[in-house]
């Protein structure tokens, strides 16, 4: 597989990787709503209240997995773009040492 190859499967299997967890803390936001008008609604709503806030609890608790699963999917990517970024910073080090504080940012 080429360098080029690796880079953009690597940089896919991330942003697949961010997806959950965008998907994940969304999905949190609503259980802590769901929670919160369980316990501050009216006592009439009370049952059915509680009943969206085990379900957002349930949505919560397969995107924690799926977040999970993906990371630990994602190890081999992070790792070569990690590595990646690390060559290249060393070659702007090396080859700018005057920029390097200039780019280190984007490393």
């Amino acid at each position: 597989m080429t360098d080029e190859l690796a880079n953009g499967v690597a940089t896919i299997g991330v942003r697949l990787l961010d997806d959950a967890y965008m998907s994940w803390f969304a999905v949190e936001r609503e259980c802590e709503h769901a929670l919160a008008a369980w316990f501050d609604g009216p006592a009439r709503n009370r049952q059915a209240a509680y009943a969206a806030y085990r379900a957002a609890l349930d949505r919560e608790q397969a995107a924690a997995c799926d977040l999970q699963r993906l990371w630990e999917l994602t190890q081999p990517c992070r790792d070569h773009l990690s590595a990646s970024r690390s060559r290249s910073c060393q070659g702007v080090m090396l080859l700018r040492p005057q920029l390097a504080e200039i780019h280190a940012p984007d490393c």
